[in-house]
């Protein structure tokens, strides 16, 4: 009977390992939703908001707006990206946030203002071969450098 190499299990094992951390960096559920790749970002509509705060802690982008309405609670955003990251040092890429209020347009709304906190996962878009990176943010005037 032939004996396997003694290095084969621990291949096994590793790739195993390996494959286990990727699929837990594809779903980060504290990062909030993932960043979307589409193929056009200026023809799509935002509603109005104004930015507040702007962070990234380990790829996890936080946004911060306020919004007129009658509740902060239909709010909706999504951070979308052409999937594009120029090879330069350091790299740069762009996203859109794309604002959703959730009221059909010509429909009466309050003009009350609320503040909502969005979440946006950057991986694996932005994996370790792609940082340090400068994120841009199409339409807000505002670059981020993330590590």
């Amino acid at each position: 009977m032939r004996r396997l190499p003694s290095t084969l299990p621990l291949l096994i094992a590793l790739t195993g390992c390996s494959q286990l951390a990727d699929d837990e960096l594809q779903f980060r559920p504290e990062c909030g939703q993932p960043i979307q790749i589409v193929d056009a970002l200026v023809e799509l509509q935002t509603d109005d908001y104004t930015l507040l705060e702007l962070t990234v802690e380990d790829r996890c982008l936080t946004v911060r707006i306020a919004a007129t309405g009658c509740s902060g609670d239909q709010f909706g955003m999504d951070l979308l990206t052409r999937g594009q990251i120029a090879e330069s040092t350091p790299t740069q890429t762009s996203a859109r946030l794309i604002f959703d209020d959730n009221v059909t347009s010509g429909d009466v709304t309050c003009q009350a203002e609320f503040e909502r906190q969005f979440s946006f996962d950057l991986l694996p878009y932005l994996n370790d071969g792609a940082l340090p990176t400068r994120f841009s943010l199409i339409g807000l005037d505002t670059t981020l450098s993330i590590e």
